[in-house]
């Protein structure tokens, strides 16, 4: 046994973490290492015979603390504690103690084996972790405008501020253990929007959005919320903490002020939409009334001069006749503008050559071009350039552009038509050497009641409805026209793109006119029981393959897993849309459907009507009721179409 102890001693005689010493059986130290010296402070011939209540505070010993521990470890072998300890200098540190009783083979005590650690620095530590904690806790108390709470690893509420209950109306008795979802709109849940929020929050760190939240009496307010992932030392997921403000008031003031705004703007709009009409009016009555006026003067001069000589009963004629014909072509264009604007335009498409109407439109300009001595220039390819069109209607729209160029372009000056394919696009292309645009007008070139010059003192006359009628008359036909000019006095070119027909999927039927859709897959999205059934029929009768979906969900489901050819949505859908569904698809990869063509068939029929759809990725509009024929029509143009 002596030998052992020697050998122990020896052993922790160098260690410095831990003071290690042996005790007799009344508690006296009988030995002391190195450790022992660090933590309390006093040399080994300092303290080896003294009890070791010398270490515990005044406190401990007049309650006898030194005394319980050795009863305990007399008792049961081992005895336990973590306090306060006294250092030499009088100082305190925080100890962990381990106290062993030391018996003979016989069972008799001899002794007791001490081991003390100083965790002052972790005691120090954890003091302050609980003051922080507890400073952070009567923090949150504190705070009533914002609904601060914890959350555990699934989403469960584990702790509830007096804001939460402010805000969202509950107690903490009775919400805590009660998923999150609970204050969420049940679409907002039914779409898995509280996961995916916790989600988010993991993965980045933070999530922070505004929306919709549900109060306990089920009335809605609107939320700023932030989440955010608690972790522990190892980077383990311990729950989340939500911070959530109520901003309806500010919600409804800026819902306030855009509605407010929007009105203004719409009264702007209107009061320039009402000025552009006006001027349109005067330009309308001073072109109608200047031709009418030679028509009604030369009648009467030859009504009443029966003896008229007969060359000036000749211009006389020629006068009314040219006249008339201006007169004809002013009403005609306010009639296009009008049917398409409404929807009512008639087009007979059948598969035609743009060498053909090209050439037609060239040779009726070439006169008035030579008489203001112009150099007209028309070049097409040498092979066909068939494309799917009216061809009344496209020669309509090379006749205004030509004409537009031969009228704005001065003596001496050139003009170029040329026709050529690129992309799966026929391109018709009327360049000049005349006025040119201003770059400041240049955007609004197309548009309806709009001329760069609507004065009195106005060189050219005319409406200004060509480019208008050429631009809804290239869109009917699924195609696109631009402008361009390097400004005043440096000509234009305006060129229009349309698609090429395809030779194997669209085919002519057997009336004249008709369009057969034999191998093309509609998906068509209406939510009308009795309208979707019509569209079905209609389509089917033409030999298109027809898929069905009555809500915006479906249709975007139908897209991925069918990719049909062509959608025909209606705007008007339950739960969202044909907008937000043509929005949905248009990011969507091109591999699963994202440049699938579309055309809107909705009863909203009015020009921003169909800027709108435009806009939100649909390429063509066809406004309800509409004709077999006109949507087919508007289907074909769109088959094979390159959505860049």
């Amino acid at each position: 046994m002596a030998k052992a102890r020697e050998d122990f001693l020896r052993l922790v005689e160098h260690v410095e973490d831990y003071a290690i010493f042996l005790l007799d059986a009344d508690g006296r130290i009988a030995s002391w290492n190195v450790g022992a010296e660090c933590i309390k402070g006093y040399r080994a011939d300092e303290v080896v015979g003294q009890h070791l209540s010398r270490f515990y505070t005044p406190e401990d010993v007049a309650a006898g603390r030194p005394a319980h521990a050795l009863d305990v470890a007399r008792r049961e072998g081992v005895y336990r504690d973590e306090g306060w300890r006294l250092r030499k200098d009088g100082s305190r540190f925080w100890a962990s103690i381990v106290l062993n009783a030391l018996r003979e083979p016989d069972g008799t005590l001899i002794g007791f084996l001490k081991i003390t650690r100083d965790l002052t620095q972790r005691r120090e530590a954890e003091d302050k972790l609980r003051q922080s904690e507890e400073r952070f806790r009567l923090l949150v108390e504190a705070v009533t405008d914002y609904a601060v709470f914890m959350l555990d690893t699934s989403g469960h509420v584990v702790s509830w501020n007096p804001g939460a209950e402010r805000i969202k109306g509950y107690r903490a008795g009775e919400i805590i253990g009660s998923h999150f979802s609970r204050f969420y709109p049940d679409a907002d849940v039914k779409a898995g929007k509280p996961a995916r929020e916790l989600t988010i929050a993991a993965a980045e760190g933070r999530y922070e959005e505004e929306g919709w939240r549900v109060r306990k009496d089920g009335t809605l307010f609107w939320a700023s919320v932030i989440i955010t992932p608690l972790r522990d030392e190892g980077g383990r997921l311990r729950g989340f903490a939500k911070v959530t403000r109520d901003l309806t008031g500010r919600h409804e003031a800026e819902e306030q002020r855009l509605a407010l705004a929007r009105e203004q703007a719409a009264r702007v709009e209107a009061e320039k939409a009402n000025q552009i009409k006006d001027e349109f009016m005067a330009v309308l009555s001073h072109e109608l009334r200047t031709p009418l006026n030679a028509i009604v003067g030369w009648a009467q001069v030859i009504r009443s001069s029966p003896g008229l000589p007969a060359d000036q009963f000749q211009r006389g004629l020629d006068a009314i006749h040219r006249n008339a014909a201006v007169q004809a072509q002013i009403v005609g264009d306010v009639l296009d503008i009008s049917r398409i604007t409404t929807g009512k335009v008639r087009m007979s498409p059948r598969r035609v050559d743009a060498r053909e109407i090209v050439a037609a439109a060239a040779e009726t300009l070439r006169l008035a071009a030579e008489a203001k001595r112009l150099d007209l220039r028309a070049s097409t390819p040498g092979e066909p350039v068939f494309i799917w069109a009216d061809p009344d209607r496209i020669q309509q729209v090379v006749w205004n552009l030509l004409s537009n160029a031969v009228k704005f372009t001065p003596p001496a000056g050139r003009v170029e038509l040329t026709l050529a394919t690129r992309d799966a696009h026929a391109e018709i292309t009327v360049t000049d050497t005349g006025a040119g645009i201003r770059p400041e007008f240049l955007p609004h070139v197309f548009e309806s009641f709009r001329q760069a010059d609507s004065s009195s003192s106005r060189a050219h006359g005319g409406l200004g409805l060509g480019l208008a009628i050429v631009k809804q008359l290239v869109e009917l036909h699924g195609g696109e026209v631009e402008a361009h000019s390097e400004g005043q006095g440096r000509g234009a070119t305006l060129r229009v793109r349309l698609p090429l027909s395809p030779d194997e999927t669209i085919v002519p039927a057997r009336g004249p006119g008709a369009v057969r859709l034999d191998g093309v897959s509609v998906l068509v999205v209406e939510d009308n029981d009795d309208a979707r059934e019509l569209v079905t029929v209609m389509l089917g009768q033409l030999g298109a393959a027809v898929l069905c979906a009555s809500g915006a969900a479906e249709g975007l489901a139908l897209v991925r897993e069918k990719r049909p050819d062509v959608i025909v949505s209606d705007i008007e859908l339950p739960a969202g849309s044909g907008y937000e569904l043509m929005q949905m698809i248009r990011a969507m990869p091109p591999a699963i459907g994202g440049l699938t063509p579309a055309v809107a068939l909705t009863a909203y029929a009015r020009a921003e009507d169909r800027v709108r759809a435009l806009g939100a990725g649909f390429d063509a509009h066809v406004a309800k009721p509409a004709r077999s024929d006109e949507l087919a029509l508007a289907i074909a143009s769109l088959v094979g179409r390159d959505r860049r």
